[in-house]
């Protein structure tokens, strides 16, 4: 993994995705935006993103469908849902997809800029580790042994 992140903001109202892009960007991180799921669903293929932050209200396809299918095709890149629908059903159906953190609109841009840190942390610690255990299972291979 590269030392500058990528992270993937799908929102369809410009003047927020404008606002996050440039709270992420002061962050030191590569941005790609969207503002459709296909969109989101392409650029996760074909970019190494390590952080989605995507906003429920989006279509083509729903946000809560475009939430399913990026976790099949990555099951383990950390979702950001951000929405406005405050009743608890809304986040009842979304948070059974495993997001790292579901975000209510008007957000707190300082809360906004911290799970950014802390997710993109995670994926970091969490890209080491395999490359640990995979340095780990090719020398123990060479020595003719399973670490």
């Amino acid at each position: 993994m590269s030392d500058q992140r990528k992270v993937l903001i799908v929102v369809p109202e410009s003047t927020i995705r404008q606002q996050i892009l440039s709270r992420v960007a002061a962050q030191a991180c590569q941005t790609v935006t969207a503002e459709t799921g296909s969109d989101a669903l392409l650029a996760v293929v074909e970019h190494d993103v390590a952080l989605v932050i995507l906003d429920l209200s989006i279509a083509e396809p729903s946000g809560s469908k475009t939430i399913e299918i990026l976790r099949k095709i990555r099951p383990r890149l950390p979702l950001v849902v951000l929405s406005d629908d405050r009743s608890l059903e809304a986040g009842r159906q979304v948070l059974q997809h495993g997001l790292f953190y579901y975000l209510l609109t008007p957000f707190d841009a300082d809360e906004l800029d911290q799970i950014v840190r802390i997710a993109l942390t995670f994926t970091r610690q969490r890209a080491a580790g395999v490359e640990e255990r995979s340095r780990e299972w090719r020398s123990a291979g060479e020595r003719g042994g399973v670490a």
